[in-house]
């Protein structure tokens, strides 16, 4: 599995190694469009929301976007030790922001429903990786003239707890919602 590392490369990562959360799924083509101009990310959102409001906004969609991408802007994290703290605060530090332009590549991007909201960051969440897997990232923002979107419709969801002391005792009451907006929105 590819990971986007601090200094913007793109890197493979050994499988014996753990990460501390991940949306994993088996990517079913359920259907596929083209679209057309999309001025910045807001734009994409709307497209993808409008399908959703469709389809049935309580469901999960991942998404598969091809295309050339005029502009590109993406960030990634500096790699994190013990003790590990929380990402809205590693982002005011430890984050590393890049810009491609002209860059042909695939965006991924996960909906989850407005439900989940205390287990994962609701609306849509999107990556990136250039076709020559060199760059990625979480995507900032992005404008492009046409892409090919395939999606595939979530039915069901399994979740895997961790087994560690440092999970045993983490509180998960806490509201942690602005954190996500900021994280996800940078707002």
């Amino acid at each position: 599995m590819p990971r986007a590392a601090g200094d913007g490369s793109v890197e493979e990562v050994p499988d014996e190694e753990t990460i501390p959360f991940a949306d994993v799924t088996y990517f079913d083509k359920d259907e596929e469009q083209d679209i057309g101009e999309v001025v910045d990310v807001n734009a994409l959102k709307a497209i993808l929301d409008a399908k959703v409001k469709g389809l049935g906004a309580n469901r999960f969609y991942m998404v598969r976007i091809d295309g050339e991408f005029a502009q590109m802007h993406v960030r990634s994290e500096l790699a994190q030790e013990e003790p590990y703290k929380p990402l809205a605060k590693v982002l005011e530090t430890d984050q590393t922001f890049f810009d491609y332009e002209n860059v042909s590549g695939t965006v991924v991007g996960l909906y989850c429903p407005a439900y989940m909201n205390m287990l994962n960051a609701v609306g849509w969440h999107f990556h990136f990786i250039s076709d020559d897997r060199q760059v990625g990232g979480h995507i900032v923002d992005l404008s492009c003239e046409q892409a090919t979107v395939q999606w595939d419709h979530t039915q069901e969801f399994a979740m895997k707890l961790p087994d560690s002391e440092s999970f045993k005792e983490f509180d998960l009451t806490v509201d942690q919602s602005e954190d996500i907006k900021k994280v996800e929105t940078g707002e």
